[in-house]
């Protein structure tokens, strides 16, 4: 459609005959004939007038001939012409929101997938501690597996009081086990309410353990990778269409 051929149709929907639209423009009717027939492009002035005499304003005016018309003629007037380059910055300004989004989606469901694949935040690695007994704040750490260091010379000589020691000991021991993703050491204390306890790592007990939520990166880091891709691929093919 052409700006004449829309000038008419406008024209037309509003009931309005030549004689009366050129009035409202207070131009001549033989100059609105020449607009309409193609034979002339309207000065901004005149365009101006036009989009008053119409009760329009630039955007819904533009609304019915922007694809439509022939933009490189349209664009001789300058209001229109500045409306297009309004709109070119409003594509590219979208094209850039939508490209960033779409290396965003690529990057988190690389950094997902990896950090699931990995195991980088939840690790599947499960270490077990042991610990032998409850200990008093004055007593050694090893205890419990080296009390005999701990046994005066007199008790060693004693067997009866050897013996006796050997099973206060044996008494006093309430194994625990404390298992832990995260590696603390080869072995640590935790107070507690009657003293403290001596946990250390046993090296042969190292358990791995799925975990769902490593499942769940690595599926979400490949939806948003393939979501990402596809939306480079739609802008690419809207970009050439427009």
């Amino acid at each position: 459609m052409t700006l004449g051929q829309y000038i008419k149709q406008l024209r037309q929907q509003r009931a309005l005959s030549q004689p009366q639209l050129a009035s409202q423009m207070t131009v001549e009717q033989s100059y609105l004939s020449k607009l309409e027939n193609d034979h002339s492009i309207p000065s901004n002035e005149v365009f101006r007038k036009l989009l008053a005499a119409l009760d329009l304003d630039l955007g819904s005016f533009m609304q019915g001939v922007a694809e439509q018309g022939d933009k490189q003629s349209l664009a001789q007037i300058p209001d229109i012409e500045a409306w297009y380059q309004n709109l070119d910055k409003h594509k590219l300004a979208r094209r850039r929101s939508w490209i960033l989004m779409a290396l965003v989606c690529i990057s988190l469901g690389c950094a997902l997938f990896y950090s699931g694949y990995r195991t980088l935040f939840l690790p599947e690695r499960q270490y077990e501690y042991h610990s032998y007994g409850e200990l008093r704040d004055e007593e050694p750490l090893d205890l419990y597996t080296r009390w005999h260091r701990y046994v005066s010379d007199a008790d060693k000589q004693n067997r009866a009081d050897y013996e006796a020691l050997r099973l206060m000991y044996q008494k006093r021991q309430a194994p625990e086990l404390l298992y832990s993703f995260d590696y603390r050491g080869s072995a640590f204390v935790v107070q507690v309410d009657n003293g403290r306890r001596y946990f250390e790592v046993q090296p042969e007990r190292v358990h791995h353990v799925s975990r769902p939520g490593n499942a769940w990166m690595q599926f979400i880091g490949i939806v948003l990778f393939v979501a990402g891709l596809l939306a480079l691929l739609l802008e690419r093919r809207y970009a050439r269409a427009h």
